[in-house]
C-alpha cells in the first residue's frame, strides 16, 4: 500500500473516492457527536480501539467504549476507533490505496503505537486479518519490527487465545478498562527509553500481571494441552484484570456517549448496571467469567441517566446487564427513573429480567416500555433439561410471565432456546414447541386468540471456563435431523422456528477449542475470501471446508471430542478467577441430573 500523508491524503481519499462508492456512507464519516478527537500526532503514546465487525454493530458496543474513554481520561495518551469495513469498501479502498484509519483522526491505523482488538465472538476472526491486512500490518506477530504497531487481543477470545495467538501480540483477558490502562504506562515508559519492540514484549510479559504474550511461550505437547513458558520469569498462568467498581469506569462512558450518524443495532443509551451473574448456568461463559458480581449504585445510574440524556438526545434508555433482574431494588430504581423522566416520554429497556421480578414489574413498566416484543430465555423445553443446564426458571413462571405480557399489550414473544445439549432425548428435544405452544395458548385468556411465538434456536458450544467445557457437540447429522423435527411439529401451530447456522456453530467451537494449529486454518479460510463470517450475506462455508481440508486440521476431533477433566485444556494457561474443582462439581452436579437424580 502506498505511502499517505495523514494530515491530507486519507481525509480527501475519504470524500472523493470512498463515500460516493459504498453503501451507508455514513458509518465512515466520523466527527460523531461527543467524539473526543484527541490527537495522536501529540500523545505520548496513542491507541487504536478496533471493532472487527461493521461501524453498526461496533458503534453499540459498550465494551470497546469503555476501553475508547478510558485511554482518553488519560493526560499523556489519545485513543481512536476503528471497524471493519464492509466488502464493498473494503474493495474501494484496496483500490484506491486508502489504508484502514482512525474515525477521528484520519490517521493510519498502522501508525499508532497500539491497536486494541475487542474479539467477542468466534467469527470475527477473520474480520480482524481483514483490518490488520488493510493497516499494513504485518499479519503474523514474529513478522512484525519495529515501528509496527503493538496488536492486542481482549474479550471472550483472549480466555481461550491459541486460535489466534499466532496474529496478536499481546492477550489481555478479563476486564479491560484495567488491564489496557495498565498497558498504556508500559508502552509510554518504553517509549521513553527508547527500548525496542522485543524489549517491549518481554516487559509486558513479565510485568503486567494479566498480559498473555504468545511468543514467550510453547507447545511441547499436541491438542489439547496448554502452552508451556519458553523463557524464565513469564508466568505459568495468566492472571485477569479486575474492575473492582463499576463507579470507576469513565464518566464520559455513561455521561457523554457517542451519538452515531448511522442507527447502531442498539440505537439507545446505554448504562451497566452490575457486572456478572449472580446465576449459575453452566453453559454461559460470561456468567463464570464475571464473577464476583458488581453493582453500580442507584444514585449513580440516576444522575449519569440524567446527564446523558441532555448529552444525546436519546428518547430510551437501557439497563445492561447480564441479569437485569438479579440487581438489588431494582423495582425502587424504576420508581425513581419513572418519576425523574415524567412527561419526557423517555422509554425504558430491561433486558435479562427473570420472570419473578418481571412479573412484579411489568404494571410500572408498561406506560414507559416499547412494548414492540417480549423476550423469554427458556434455554430448554424441559425442566430436565432446565436443570442439568442449571437455568432457574421453571415452566409455572414462563407462563405466567408471558400471560402477563400479553396482558400488558405485548404482541409477540421470542422464546430462546439451545438444542444439542448433553444428555439430550427426544422428548427434550420435543418439549420446545410443546412449551410454545403453551406459552401461545396462554393469551386466550385475554382475547381468544393464540399468541404469535417464535422459537429461536442455537446450538450447544461447550464453551472455555464453564462446567460444560469439556463436553463434545453433537455430530452435524444429529443437528441437522433435529432441525427438520422441531420444523415439523411447529407446523400449522402460532409457533415459528427459526435457526442459528448449524455450521457456524460447529466452526465456533472449533476456533474456541483449538490450539495454535487453528491459525493456519483462519489464514487460508481468509485468503480464500472469508469475510464477515457472521453475516447470512457474507457467510460461505464452502471456503471453511475448503481451509480445513487444505491445512489438514482435526475439524471433527476439535468438535466432537469430550475431553477429560482430570487433565489441563488448551486454554489452562488463562486464568477463569474460579477454581477447576468448581467447575467440576457443577459438571458433576449436571450429570446427575442427566442420570435422573433430580
Amino acid at each position: 500500500m502506498r505511502n499517505i500523508d495523514p494530515e491530507t491524503d486519507i481525509d480527501r481519499l475519504i470524500i472523493e473516492k470512498l463515500l460516493p462508492a459504498v453503501q451507508k456512507p455514513s458509518q465512515y464519516v466520523g466527527v460523531e457527536i461527543n467524539a473526543r478527537n484527541k490527537d495522536p500526532l501529540r500523545a505520548e503514546t496513542s491507541f487504536v480501539i478496533a471493532f472487527p465487525d461493521a461501524y453498526e454493530i461496533g458503534i453499540s458496543h459498550l465494551g470497546s467504549r469503555s476501553l475508547y474513554h478510558s485511554i482518553n481520561d488519560l493526560d499523556y495518551a489519545a485513543a481512536d476507533r476503528t471497524y471493519c469495513p464492509l466488502v464493498d469498501a473494503e474493495k474501494v479502498m484496496r483500490k484506491e490505496g486508502i489504508p484502514l484509519f482512525g474515525w477521528e483522526s484520519r490517521y493510519p491505523v498502522g501508525r499508532f503505537d497500539a491497536v486494541g482488538f475487542s474479539m467477542g465472538y468466534e467469527l470475527c476472526v477473520t474480520n480482524v486479518l481483514t483490518m490488520l491486512d488493510l493497516s499494513g500490518i504485518p499479519l503474523e506477530s514474529s513478522q512484525r519490527r519495529d515501528g509496527d504497531p503493538l496488536v492486542i487481543g481482549g474479550n471472550e477470545m483472549a480466555d481461550s487465545p491459541e486460535s489466534m495467538a499466532k496474529f496478536i501480540d499481546v492477550f489481555l483477558p478479563g476486564d479491560g478498562e484495567v488491564s489496557l490502562v495498565s498497558l498504556a504506562e508500559i508502552i509510554r515508559k518504553a517509549k521513553a527509553s527508547g527500548i525496542g519492540r522485543d524489549r517491549l514484549l518481554e516487559e509486558i510479559a513479565t510485568g503486567h500481571p494479566a498480559a498473555y504474550v504468545p511468543r514467550f511461550y510453547s507447545h511441547p505437547e499436541p491438542w489439547p494441552a496448554p502452552p508451556r513458558p519458553a523463557v524464565n520469569k513469564v508466568p505459568e498462568k495468566i492472571g485477569r484484570g479486575y474492575l473492582e467498581d463499576l463507579a470507576d469506569t469513565s464518566p464520559s462512558l455513561v455521561t457523554r456517549p457517542i451519538v452515531p450518524h448511522l442507527e447502531g443495532v442498539h440505537d439507545r443509551l446505554t448504562i451497566e448496571i452490575m457486572r456478572g451473574c449472580p446465576n449459575s448456568c453452566r453453559f454461559c461463559q460470561a456468567g463464570w467469567l464475571r464473577r464476583p458480581v458488581r453493582y453500580r449504585k442507584t444514585e449513580d445510574i440516576i444522575e449519569c441517566l440524567c446527564t446523558a440524556i441532555d448529552a444525546t438526545g436519546y428518547d430510551e434508555i437501557s439497563l445492561l446487564s447480564l441479569s437485569s433482574g438479579d440487581y438489588p431494588g431494582l423495582d425502587k430504581l424504576i420508581d425513581r427513573l419513572n418519576s425523574k423522566l415524567e412527561n419526557r416520554n423517555i422509554s425504558i429497556s430491561l433486558p435479562s429480567l427473570k420472570f419473578d421480578t418481571q412479573l412484579a414489574l411489568l404494571p410500572k413498566l408498561t406506560s414507559t416500555v416499547r412494548r414492540s416484543g417480549f423476550t423469554v430465555a427458556a434455554e430448554a423445553g424441559s425442566e430436565r433439561m432446565r436443570k442439568a443446564t442449571g437455568k432457574n426458571i421453571n415452566e409455572t413462571d414462563m407462563l405466567n410471565g408471558v400471560s402477563a405480557a400479553w396482558a400488558a399489550g405485548y404482541r409477540s414473544i421470542k422464546v430462546y432456546f439451545m438444542a444439542g445439549l448433553p444428555g439430550e432425548t427426544e422428548d427434550d428435544v420435543e418439549s420446545i414447541v410443546e412449551l410454545c405452544k403453551k406459552l401461545s395458548n396462554t393469551r386466550r385468556s385475554h382475547d381468544g386468540h393464540r399468541g404469535s411465538i417464535t422459537a429461536s434456536v442455537s446450538w450447544f458450544v461447550p464453551k472455555p471456563h464453564t462446567p460444560m467445557q469439556w463436553e463434545g457437540m453433537k455430530n452435524e447429522e444429529y443437528m441437522w435431523q433435529t432441525r427438520k423435527k422441531l420444523k415439523e411439529l411447529a407446523r400449522g401451530t402460532a409457533v415459528q422456528v427459526k435457526f442459528h447456522r448449524i455450521e457456524q456453530s460447529l466452526l465456533e467451537a472449533f476456533i474456541s477449542r483449538s490450539g495454535p494449529e487453528a491459525a493456519d486454518t483462519i489464514l487460508a479460510a481468509w485468503r480464500g475470501g472469508a469475510r464477515m463470517d457472521a453475516w447470512r450475506e457474507h457467510w460461505d462455508w464452502k471456503i471453511w471446508q475448503e481451509a480445513i481440508s487444505k491445512t489438514g486440521a482435526d475439524f471433527e476431533r476439535v468438535v466432537y471430542s469430550s475431553l477429560d477433566p482430570g487433565l489441563p485444556l488448551p486454554w489452562s494457561h488463562v486464568s477463569p478467577g474460579i477454581k477447576d474443582q468448581t467447575l467440576i462439581m457443577q459438571r458433576d452436579a449436571m450429570n446427575e441430573v442427566l442420570a435422573g437424580n433430580w
